[in-house]
């Protein structure tokens, strides 16, 4: 099973870092002012633990606007002034706090992530034209039977071409190289709502169609070329890769009393 990602939107890897970077960061700051203040220095006081929470806030929002958009060249800059507010904050932390050297190591910290920071908004700034939100994603299994034999099993696939229509979808059969058979290949664009949210929900529910088309075309894999489908007493419907999530650890098995 071979699974390509072509990428058509701006926001690259060390994006998301950053977005899902800002949510977490975020998200202690909002629920845990006190705690936080302490962290880095400060007594968690008066005024304090209120301006923790508008940190967080601000956070939030950067996360949620570079994970939503597929060009996030504003929420990226806003990290980068907030980079700049913050060094200054911690400098009055330092000043007046009593913890310095927590400070200190905060202060380290958010210049270390001004880097990344600055790097990636130069890098969005460069990019031209209309961005687009979706990925266009390509999975391909190779089938050890001849391509009309592959045509017409696919043919039979009601469901599974319904499925595939659906989503708009493109599907094509080639002869695989080394006389192997033949590869099935199904190209889709992937722009599920709410940016990188919409895809980790979408992923740890199993709902995705990239994760069920693994599924799928496993399947009919297994149909095409041995006319059934692997199953257990553990897996019933075949191995689904969506039930792994549901999975526990191994437990030793309950002693039986003689």
């Amino acid at each position: 099973m071979a699974t390509h990602d072509i990428r058509t939107q701006d926001r690259d890897s060390l994006a998301r870092f950053l977005g899902w970077f800002s949510v977490g960061l975020g998200t202690a700051q909002v629920s845990a002012p006190r705690a936080m203040c302490r962290l880095i220095g400060a007594e968690g006081k008066g005024r304090s633990p209120l301006l923790m929470r508008l940190m967080g806030a601000r956070e939030l929002a950067q996360g949620a606007g570079i994970l939503v958009r597929a060009r996030p060249t504003v929420f990226v800059w806003s990290r980068v002034v907030g980079d700049v507010l913050d060094l200054g904050a911690l400098a009055l932390v330092a000043k007046n706090g009593t913890g310095r050297k927590r400070t200190a190591l905060a202060i380290a910290n958010v210049a270390g992530v001004v880097v990344p920071d600055v790097f990636e908004a130069l890098h969005l700034a460069k990019q031209k034209g209309a961005p687009s939100g979706g990925k266009l994603i390509r999975k391909a299994v190779t089938i050890a039977r001849p391509r009309e034999q592959v045509e017409h099993a696919w043919g039979e696939a009601t469901e599974l071409r319904e499925k595939i229509d659906a989503r708009g979808a493109q599907v094509s059969f080639v002869d695989a190289p080394g006389d192997r058979g033949t590869e099935l290949a199904i190209e889709f664009m992937f722009d599920p709502p709410a940016g990188d949210f919409g895809v980790a929900f979408q992923k740890l529910t199993g709902r995705d169609l990239a994760t069920q088309l693994a599924d799928d075309l496993r399947r009919f894999k297994a149909r095409v070329e041995t006319g059934e489908v692997v199953r257990s007493d553990g897996t019933p419907d075949g191995h689904l890769l969506a039930d792994h999530l549901r999975q526990r650890a191994a437990q030793p098995l309950e002693e039986v009393p003689a």
